[in-house]
């Protein structure tokens, strides 16, 4: 008789490369029937890939006796089956602390941090986890629901970092069919039946109603949107990050510039995606902009006269300053300036402090012959500025003269009618020659040192974040 589970489960396993040979496999088993299910899978197909299992039990303790048997359930199944495994209770006063969310939502990180630690003490290449094709349907209703972008209707991804779901092209009834066939143990979850949970109701409930009245497949059509989206939000993430390279100026753990006349060139969907990222880069990866929050900071970079501040959750802003975007966190956030260094005239020379490399050239007079409006680029009179040339940070006291004016202006004067954020004036390269500022990076050039009829030679400075080509 054809065993059709297994069949699946290892050609998901080669499908999405989920395992390496003589790899050692973290199972996250709970003791219910997906991943005792998935438990026993895996012991099948380990002779393949010659891998080795150690199964995590985290007892959330939320069921109180009823947690503690399933607990002891794991234990029993895992000795007698020689299974090595740990097994960790959690602090019942943590999860009911809701100032850092709900119970499930601090139950679900708290079982990624044990499954994470367990990996590292047992030098586990892969943890994997039960997820099957009708969670997968689920959590793409659950996100729709709730209104999510592509991200979210992505569902759950059969792979992150080492993160791995066998079962997720394996439906529950499928799951059902084989424990029926093979009599595996399992404990029933009471928590499952309750419909406080809104991850409950949508199955018991909403499902079975779409595919009584709309579409008797609705699993199979929500797991297969999912693929697509998951599928075309990397393509799209990967196709910000390429493009935030380009229009990064500079960036530190406070903030970030980004050139605004680059970034309005590009689809809605990648500004969009760019904006978002930042946010999450600077607070630390957790999600930081609602939807309008990142419609707000978009206008500042599509309408002209737009101007004001967008505030998004842990201190975060954004605000257009010149032909700037600049994004920032809230004072009191530690001021990382711009060491000093020397410039390589003509050569790369990589800013420590800002991310960023200043590729500087010298050409004769004629090989430019128009001004550029890209604030990334600077074009300076060469014998003015002269080869020794280096960069640092701003200081208090410190002038220029910004190209077109004639009176020089104080730099602190300058930042504020750019509407520069405090906190991110410390992390704007300052080009200078001598004691004179001839370069406000990602600003403007001084006045002193403009290309003009009489200029022999021009020092082009180019700013590209590093790692990328200038």
């Amino acid at each position: 008789m054809r065993d059709v589970l297994f069949e699946r489960v290892r050609e998901t396993i080669d499908r999405h490369t989920m395992l390496a040979a003589g790899e050692k496999i973290i199972a996250a088993v709970s003791g219910g029937v997906d991943s005792m299910v998935m438990l026993h899978l895996l012991l099948r197909v380990g002779t393949r890939y010659s891998t080795s299992l150690h199964v995590a039990h985290l007892n959330h303790n939320l069921r109180g006796a009823e947690s503690a048997e399933t607990a002891d359930f794991v234990r029993t199944y895992c000795k007698t089956h020689r299974i090595p495994l740990t097994v960790m209770t959690a602090d019942e006063n943590m999860l009911h602390d809701r100032r850092v969310g709900s119970v499930q939502a601090v139950a679900r990180e708290l079982r990624y941090r044990f499954l994470e630690r367990v990996a590292d003490e047992q030098k586990a290449g892969k943890i994997a986890l039960g997820h099957h094709r009708d969670d997968q349907a689920e959590t793409v209703l659950m996100n729709l629901i709730r209104g999510s972008g592509g991200r979210g209707l992505g569902g759950i991804p059969p792979v992150r970092n080492r993160i791995i779901r066998p079962l997720i092209d394996s439906t529950r009834e499928e799951i059902e069919r084989y424990v029926r066939k093979t009599g595996i143990p399992y404990v029933e979850d009471s928590s499952n039946r309750t419909l406080v949970y809104s991850r409950n109701r949508i199955r018991r409930r909403l499902l079975p109603e779409l595919a009584k009245r709309y579409n008797p497949r609705i699993v199979h059509a929500l797991a297969n949107a999912a693929t697509i989206f998951e599928a075309e939000d990397s393509l799209l993430s990967e196709m910000a990050e390429k493009q935030l390279r380009r229009v990064l100026v500079s960036q530190s753990r406070e903030g970030c510039v980004l050139a605004l006349h680059r970034m309005a060139t590009l689809p809605a969907a990648i500004r969009w995606r760019m904006i978002r990222c930042v946010a999450e880069e600077l607070r630390g990866g957790r999600p930081g902009l609602t939807f309008q929050q990142t419609l707000a900071i978009d206008r500042l970079v599509v309408t002209r006269a737009a101007r004001g501040t967008v505030h998004a959750p842990g201190g975060l802003r954004a605000q257009r300053a010149g032909g700037s975007l600049v994004f920032s966190l809230g004072e009191g956030q530690a001021r990382d300036r711009i060491p000093t260094c020397p410039m390589a005239v003509p050569g790369v020379t990589v800013l420590p402090g800002a991310s960023l490399t200043v590729q500087s050239e010298i050409l004769k007079r004629g090989a430019v012959d128009r001004p550029v409006s890209d604030p990334c680029t600077a074009l300076l009179d060469a014998d003015r500025a002269g080869m020794e040339l280096y960069v640092r940070g701003w200081e208090q006291g410190d002038w220029f003269v910004p190209f077109g004016m004639d009176g020089r202006k104080k730099l602190q004067d300058f930042f504020v009618d750019a509407k520069v954020p405090r906190e991110r004036r410390w992390h704007v390269p300052l080009v200078l020659s001598g004691d004179r500022i001839v370069w406000v990076v990602g600003f403007r050039t001084d006045e002193r040192f403009r290309v003009t009829d009489s200029t022999q030679h021009i020092l082009r400075l180019r700013a590209a974040p590093t790692g990328e080509p200038v």
